[in-house]
Parts: structure tokens; C-alpha cells; sequence
């Protein structure tokens, strides 16, 4: 049996939106951490606990490197999905996405719901 190809585009895009669920799992879950990992912070680093200024220094830089390594992540994820998107839908030489004012009924953007404004 052979996939024509809408089929296959379909089978593509569910498998970008099982990735992305997924995703929204592991995110969920490092929701979770962060709010106990907010908790722990707010309940032990405080000035009692940490002597020295430059000891404070140390902490809340550690701190801070983490959370913008968590960013760091997040954004190369998202870029990552941004990519595997635009190769999935394509440009045509116009440079607008397949289907969109397209006649050819085999192109991926015309199994898109978009109205005559290009919104969904």
C-alpha cells in the first residue's frame, strides 16, 4: 500500500503533535521541579544561612547560571520544533507557505483550515 501524498504530510504533522504533547509531559513535569526548587530557595538562602558576601555572590550566581541554562534549553527546543515546522510546510518561490492562494489541492497548506486573511 502506498501513501499518496496528503497522507504522508498528515502522518508527519500527527507525529510533530505527539512529539509536542510529549513535550508539554516533560514540561509539566519540570514545572514541578522548579516550584520545589523555588520553595528550597526561598526557605534556605537567606542571610542566616549564607555568611559572607562573597559566599552570597557564589549562591545566587549558581542560581541564576541554572536558570538561564533552563532558558537556554527551552529556546534551542522551540527552535528546534520551529524548524522541523517550516520544513514540513515549505516555501514556495513566492515565498509564501504551500497552499496558501494555491490551486494545487495536493500541497500541504491547502489541508490547513486558513480562511482568505491567512488566519486559522
Amino acid at each position: 500500500m502506498t501513501l499518496d501524498r496528503t497522507d504522508l504530510y498528515m502522518q508527519m504533522l500527527d507525529a510533530t503533535a505527539k512529539l509536542q504533547y510529549e513535550i508539554s509531559l516533560m514540561l509539566e513535569a519540570r514545572v514541578v521541579e522548579a516550584s520545589k526548587s523555588q520553595n528550597w530557595i526561598c526557605q534556605h538562602i537567606n542571610t542566616t544561612n549564607l555568611e559572607g558576601h562573597d559566599h552570597k555572590m557564589k549562591v545566587t550566581g549558581q542560581i541564576h547560571e541554572s536558570v538561564i541554562e533552563l532558558i537556554d534549553g527551552l529556546t534551542k527546543m522551540e527552535n528546534a520544533l520551529n524548524r522541523q515546522m517550516k520544513a514540513l510546510i515549505g516555501k514556495h518561490p513566492s515565498g509564501s507557505a504551500l497552499g496558501l492562494g494555491s490551486d494545487d489541492a495536493m500541497e500541504f497548506g491547502s489541508l490547513l483550515p486558513f480562511g482568505e486573511d491567512g488566519k486559522l
